[in-house]
């Protein structure tokens, strides 16, 4: 009996035995397949992102802060000109993000294939909307056949007009998703951050200004009043700190002794915040609070469809925009003030585009496009169909061509588009009819912010007087 009863034991013992051994080899199994379908950096399916302008004064520091970022899968450096070195250095890096890089115009399409997010820094020698306007362009054409589904960020001067220009384009393409563009004026938060942390001596980390209305000292609006870190300050403390917050690219000037430079370090970084923060929503994240230049469709400023203010970025884009807070009444003012110059920055963008599609830009003819009968070398009249979802090579040819040459000459006679004045068109920016009106989809009347209710009070009583 002794003898069976030990059999039986050393029967149920390798018994056990074995079924802890075969979990074991299961669950080992499982880890390693768990293991080989993390999204690396060779995974079609992981996060990318172009830059386009890699090899600017900008796009340089940008691709470096970006290759340090975990959450990365690959980065392409796009620019027409030659950035294989550039990518070459990012490479010895030892983060693991892939660097790729892409020279001239004919690799755009290869480097916008499979991005998830497209950042715009690509720019002239001298940032004005006549000279930027044609890089735009011709960048937002492709991503709109070969990337509709990315999150745009456009970070290239003038960010006003820009950014309304490249909605106008994927509009007029059948592609656009407000939730999906965003100017980036993250640079105005972080000097805020620093003036303001400098004045109270506290930690910059532990401050955070938003920044409304634009991205020049002219349409930005530094909300003191609504900082996460307050403090108690007189009106001349609160007037000294908010022209410091304005003068700061002048500043960064009257440094580098030259006019036309940028705050191309500062300006990354910023970049890189902004475009982290982006990733971060599209991978999950929720209540990602990001100051950014968007369509408000209307509800933020009375006739003003794109707007800066604070918006939550999540796994969809932009999920909510915040709108403006309340405002003191020297910020009140300078909102008051900005809004006549971001309506004119919007006007000018949209009335460009639509000047485009409804001129000629045959260099010898001076006829209305509808009566033009002589073939010029793009056709005079844009394709009737604008809103198909298919590429039309025409139509991006007829935009890009225009755009290419709306500030030359063509011998003797000038093009249908001129460049703007210098100084604020009044006229422009009193057309309101290519935007949105005041009350939109979204918007409650109840909740029109105060600000905007006494900007339009003020505006009846100087129509009455």
């Amino acid at each position: 009996m002794f003898t069976r009863y030990l059999w039986n034991m050393g029967k149920e013992y390798l018994r056990i035995t074995k079924t802890r051994v075969t979990q074991n080899c299961v669950g080992e199994h499982k880890h390693v397949l768990n293991r080989m379908r993390r999204p690396y950096s060779t995974c079609p399916a992981g996060m990318k992102i172009t830059i386009c302008g890699a090899a600017g004064c900008t796009g340089q520091p940008l691709a470096l802060l970006l290759k340090q970022c975990p959450l990365l899968d690959e980065i392409a450096l796009y620019d027409v000109c030659a950035t294989c070195g550039y990518g070459m250095e990012l490479s010895h890096v030892d983060t693991k993000c892939k660097v790729s890089s892409f020279s001239g115009r004919h690799m755009l399409c290869d480097a916008l294939k499979g991005a998830k997010v497209v950042v715009i820094v690509a720019r002239s020698q001298c940032d004005t909307f006549e000279n930027n306007a044609p890089i735009v362009t011709e960048i937002t054409l492709q991503i709109c056949n070969i990337c509709p589904d990315a999150f745009t960020i456009a970070a290239t001067e003038p960010i006003e007009s820009l950014v309304p220009l490249v909605s106008e384009i994927q509009r007029l393409r059948g592609m656009y998703n407000p939730r999906l563009l965003l100017g980036c004026v993250e640079l105005n938060c972080v000097r805020a951050n620093t003036v303001l942390a400098n004045f109270m001596r506290v930690p910059p980390e532990s401050v955070r200004v938003p920044v409304i209305g634009g991205a020049t000292p002219k349409t930005m609006v530094p909300v003191l009043s609504a900082a996460i870190h307050p403090c108690t300050m007189s009106q001349e403390q609160t007037e000294c700190v908010t022209s410091s917050i304005m003068s700061g690219n002048e500043a960064v000037c009257a440094a580098k002794c030259s006019c036309t430079e940028t705050a191309c370090l500062a300006g990354a970084y910023a970049l890189a915040r902004n475009t982290i923060n982006v990733v971060k929503g599209l991978q999950g994240g929720r209540n990602i609070i990001q100051c950014a230049y968007v369509d408000s469709l209307g509800t933020c400023a009375p006739d003003c469809q794109f707007f800066a203010s604070e918006v939550n970025l999540g796994p969809s884009g932009i999920e909510k925009n915040l709108g403006i807070p309340e405002l003191s009444k020297f910020e009140n003012c300078l909102l008051c003030n900005c809004l006549p110059y971001v309506r004119n920055e919007i006007a000018h963008a949209i009335w460009l585009v639509y000047t485009m599609c409804h001129q000629c830009c045959c260099s010898t003819c001076v006829a209305h496009p509808g009566t033009c009968f002589t073939p010029p070398i793009v056709p005079c009249v844009p394709p009737t169909n604008w809103t198909c979802d298919c590429p039309d090579t025409c139509r991006d040819e007829y935009l890009a061509s225009i755009c290419r040459e709306m500030s030359c000459k063509c011998g003797s006679t000038e093009l249908c588009w001129r460049p703007r004045e210098a100084d604020y068109n009044a006229a422009r920016a009193a057309n309101l009819k290519h935007q949105m009106p005041l009350k939109g989809l979204s918007c409650n009347v109840c909740n029109v912010p105060r600000s905007v209710r006494i900007d339009k009070e003020l505006r009846n009583r100087f129509k009455d007087s």
